[in-house]
C-alpha cells in the first residue's frame, strides 16, 4: 500500500510540501515540493492509486473542549456552537465545527472557516486527487501526557501541547512563546527537526530531547495515519466518485449482462418451443396407443407399455408371431390397396383378425387371394359399403 501525504497551504498560491510513501518497501518513494496548487495535478503520476492524507496548516483551525451534560445524547453536539459562541472570535454561523473523542463528559471540538475548508477540497478535487481525510498538523505530532512535541518544517514552527491542542506559525515568532509555555509548565520539549531557533531554547534552560529518525513530512503522515480526528466529516464527507476506467469497465459489464440476458431469453423461447413440440408429440403418441391398443385403457408410460406389448406380440404362440405375420403381408397390402383400420392377434391360434377398409370388392378379394399364395388361410366375414369405400373384417391364420 502506498501513501502520499500533502500539506495545504492556506491559500492557492502558498508552496506545498508532499511525500510518497510505500509500506510495502518499508520507505520514501519520493518527496518534494510544489510552487503552489496549480501543480497538484502533477502528484497523480507519482503513484498508481496511493492513499491520500491531506495535512493542514492548524493556524488556520482552533480546538476546543467542552464540557457535556451528564448522559448527554449526540443531539447535544448541534448546540455545541452556540455554547462556544462568546469564545470564537468570529460569527459562527461563517464557521465549520468537526467533533474529535470525547473523553467522559469532556468533548473534543476543532473548528474552521467554511470558506477554508472549501478552498482545501476545490484544491484537492480540481487536480483530480481523492483524497478523504484532512488532519491538523499539530494533531500529527507524537503525544505525551506531560511533555510537548516540536518540529520545523522550511520556516515554520510546529508545536503539540496536548492530546488535542497545539500552535502552528513561523518558527521566528512561536520560539519564544513554546520556551514561555515550557518553562510555566516545567515540560520537557521533543524536537524531531533541526530548530533555527534551538539555541534560544536550550539557553532557556528547557530540557530539550532530539529525536530525527524521520523527515518532517515523514512524520507527519506517520501522524496523521494514527490520527482518528478528520475535518472532513459532515458536510465535507468526500465520497469516492466513479473513475473513468471504471466507467469503461461499468459499460463492459453491462453490455456483457445484456449479452447474457439476451442469450437467456433466446434460450427460454427455444425451450418453451421444444416443450411445446414434446408436449404435441406426446399426445400423438397417446393417441395413437389407445388406438392400436385400446384395451390397455389409461396408460402411464407409454413407451414402456409399447415395449412390453411388442415384446408379446414377437414371443407370439406357434411357429409365427404378428410382427412376422404383418412383415410377410406387406406387400400384399401395397397391391390390394387393403388397409387396416384394427387389429387384433390371437397368440394361442397364431390368428390375425382385422377390420379392414378398401376402395372396392375387388380390392378385398385380391388381398384374400394374394395373401393365400403366401400359405395363410384367410377367412372375410360380412362386407359392409361405406359410400365410395368398402369394410370388411378379416381373419388371417398362420
Amino acid at each position: 500500500m502506498e501513501y502520499l501525504a500533502i500539506r495545504l497551504g492556506a491559500s492557492t498560491d502558498d508552496r506545498i510540501d508532499w511525500l510518497l510513501w510505500s509500506d510495502a518497501e518499508d520507505e520514501i518513494i519520493a518527496s518534494g515540493t510544489l510552487a503552489n496548487a496549480d501543480d497538484l495535478a502533477s502528484l497523480k503520476d507519482k503513484a498508481n492509486n496511493p492513499n491520500i492524507i491531506a495535512i493542514a496548516p492548524s493556524s488556520l483551525v482552533g480546538f476546543k473542549q467542552v464540557t457535556l451534560p451528564n448522559k448527554s445524547s449526540r443531539k447535544v453536539l448541534q448546540a455545541i456552537p452556540f455554547m462556544l459562541e462568546e469564545e470564537v472570535a468570529h460569527d459562527i454561523n461563517d464557521l465549520f465545527f468537526a467533533f474529535g473523542d470525547k473523553t467522559d463528559n469532556i468533548q473534543n471540538v476543532a473548528y474552521c472557516k467554511l470558506t477554508q475548508l472549501e478552498t482545501w477540497q476545490a484544491m484537492l478535487e480540481e487536480a483530480g486527487l481523492f483524497c478523504d481525510k484532512l488532519v491538523p498538523d499539530v494533531l500529527c505530532l507524537p503525544d505525551y501526557d506531560s511533555a510537548i512535541s516540536a518540529l520545523q518544517i522550511n520556516d515554520e514552527l510546529i508545536v503539540r501541547t496536548n492530546a488535542f491542542n497545539g500552535i502552528q506559525g513561523e518558527s521566528i515568532w512561536l520560539s519564544d512563546m513554546l520556551a514561555k509555555h515550557a518553562i510555566s509548565e516545567s515540560q520537557t520539549v521533543h524536537v524531531y527537526s533541526e530548530l533555527s531557533e534551538l539555541k534560544k531554547l536550550s539557553d532557556s534552560g528547557i530540557s530539550i530531547e532530539q529525536h530525527f529518525d524521520d523527515l518532517p513530512m515523514q512524520l507527519l503522515l506517520k501522524g496523521a495515519r494514527q490520527s482518528k480526528f478528520n475535518l472532513f466529516q459532515g458536510q465535507f464527507t468526500v465520497k469516492r466518485k466513479t473513475t473513468g476506467h471504471w466507467q469503461k469497465y461499468k459499460v463492459a459489464a453491462a453490455l456483457a449482462a445484456l449479452a447474457l440476458i439476451v442469450n437467456l431469453v433466446d434460450t427460454t423461447i427455444s425451450l418453451n418451443k421444444i416443450e411445446k413440440e414434446r408436449t404435441a408429440v406426446r399426445a400423438q403418441i397417446k393417441q395413437a396407443t389407445e388406438r392400436g391398443f385400446p384395451q390397455l385403457g389409461k396408460v402411464l408410460n407409454h413407451r414402456r407399455m409399447i415395449a412390453r406389448e411388442m415384446q408379446k406380440l414377437e414371443q407370439g404362440g406357434g411357429s409365427i408371431s404378428m410382427l412376422n405375420m404383418l412383415a410377410r403381408l406387406s406387400p400384399v397390402f401395397a397391391d390390394s390397396g387393403v388397409s387396416p383400420q384394427s387389429l387384433r392377434f390371437d397368440s394361442k391360434r397364431t390368428e390375425l383378425r382385422m377390420q379392414s377398409v378398401a376402395s372396392n370388392f375387388e380390392s378385398l378379394e385380391r388381398f384374400k387371394r394374394n395373401a393365400e399364395q403366401l400359405g395363410f388361410i384367410v377367412e372375410q366375414g360380412a362386407i359392409n359399403n361405406q359410400g365410395d369405400r368398402v369394410s370388411g373384417a378379416i381373419v388371417i391364420k398362420g
